[in-house]
């Protein structure tokens, strides 16, 4: 206390004070100039932050925009390159004269441009679309089943002609939900070209997961639907001119020069995909004994008659043909024996019901027939094999009173 006092009571020289002021504004000075300091040095450091930050996204930006800049110029060459594939594409589908071919190369031309998991292409016949080639799919689901135009969403697409993603369809309202949905699909796509002359549907490609996406997939799919349409409108026309030359005059059948190219084509295919075909051969009972009593003119409308039954109770894919005389032949691509059986036993009801003009006045008390069938590999593996046994078969069934349908016992030794 008392030198608290002494203190007080002695206060510093002024020059001590002056010293301890100026002391303490230096030292104030100081730090605040260090603050600043720091201060502008984190401010610099942020903008340098920054301005690195947007060089790396600049750089990001324009790394991103040359990838993108040389896929864009890679998908052009791939589109020049396809396009330029395409007077050669037209050229190999000019050359073919048959369905098949046409189609086989048409197939090849998809994987080409568009491959996808699943490829299918199917021809207009006359009451509907049959599934003709594909990949990726069950080989014994090709040329089985006609689906009826307008049924489902083959028939939605190929009324109006234009090419059609199945995500579009799933978007419809609910009235054409229901029509596009309501059948079983016997084909499953993402993706469907209707192929289209006009107002005349010729077929249909259908696709399921492509392999890749082109940025320019509209104007290939496009593409495929000009070449190959023009490619089945002139198979077309050049098939209406063949068949003139490939019919049997009076019942308007397949003569058997064409019945034989066919099934060599049906044989290759059977071998190829290991599946059955059979044949189905048949002869009117009887016929001398009806042309002999009503006449030859009378004859002829009996086989006017018979083939008119064919056409209106065979499939799209059955090649019905006159063998020679009152014998007839049909080939069925994808029936094995018992199914070929069921269906000469169908046909065999049909004729007999078939109101023939005096047929109660033969000998059996009706005009019927008697067949054979035979089925490829079992019964022969070549077109002569297959016709002796299904012909040995057929006389068989003569041998046993008429009016059946007898099995081939495998081939016939020539």
């Amino acid at each position: 206390m008392q030198s608290l006092f002494a203190a007080v009571q002695n206060p510093l020289p002024p020059f001590t004070v002056w010293g301890v002021i100026i002391g303490v504004t230096t030292v104030m000075t100081v730090l605040g100039y260090l603050a600043g300091r720091a201060s502008q040095r984190r401010r610099l450091a942020a903008a340098i932050s920054e301005v690195e930050l947007a060089t790396r996204r600049h750089q990001r930006d324009h790394s991103q925009q040359e990838k993108a800049i040389a896929a864009l110029r890679d998908e052009l060459t791939e589109m020049e390159r396809l396009m330029g594939c395409l007077p050669e594409f037209a050229q190999r589908l000019t050359a073919c004269e048959e369905v098949e071919t046409t189609c086989e190369q048409m197939l090849a031309i998809v994987h080409t441009m568009l491959p996808a998991k699943k490829t299918c292409i199917l021809v207009a016949e006359e009451t509907g679309y049959i599934p003709w080639v594909g990949s990726g799919i069950d080989p014994e689901a090709l040329r089985q089943e006609v689906i009826p135009f307008g049924s489902g969403k083959l028939g939605w697409v190929g009324e109006r002609g234009i090419i059609t993603y199945a995500s579009q369809l799933a978007k419809e309202t609910a009235t054409i939900r229901n029509h596009v949905f309501g059948a079983d699909e016997l084909v499953d796509a993402d993706i469907y070209i209707p192929l289209n002359q006009g107002k005349r549907a010729l077929g249909m490609i259908t696709l399921k997961s492509l392999k890749r996406r082109p940025r320019f997939e509209r104007q290939i799919l496009r593409a495929l639907k000009e070449l190959f349409s023009t490619a089945l409108a002139g198979n077309r026309a050049f098939q209406q001119v063949a068949q003139r030359a490939n019919r049997d005059g009076l019942t308007g059948l397949y003569n058997m020069t064409f019945f034989k190219q066919h099934l060599a084509i049906e044989l290759a295919k059977a071998e190829r995909n290991h599946t059955r075909l059979s044949l189905f051969m048949l002869d009117i009972d009887h016929f001398k004994y009806y042309n002999d009593h009503h006449g030859h003119q009378a004859g002829d409308e009996i086989l006017r008659q018979v083939g008119n039954l064919f056409r209106e109770h065979t499939r799209a894919v059955d090649i019905a043909a006159r063998y020679g005389g009152e014998e007839f032949i049909v080939l069925t691509p994808g029936l094995d024996r018992d199914d070929v059986l069921q269906f000469a036993e169908r046909f065999r009801e049909v004729f007999l019901a078939n109101p023939f003009p005096h047929k109660d006045e033969q000998p059996e008390g009706t005009l019927s027939f008697s067949g054979g069938v035979a089925t490829y590999p079992v019964d022969g593996m070549g077109i002569e094999e297959l016709i002796r046994a299904s012909d040995a078969a057929l006389y068989r069934a003569k041998a046993n009173d008429r009016n059946q349908i007898v099995a081939a016992r495998g081939p016939v030794a020539v």
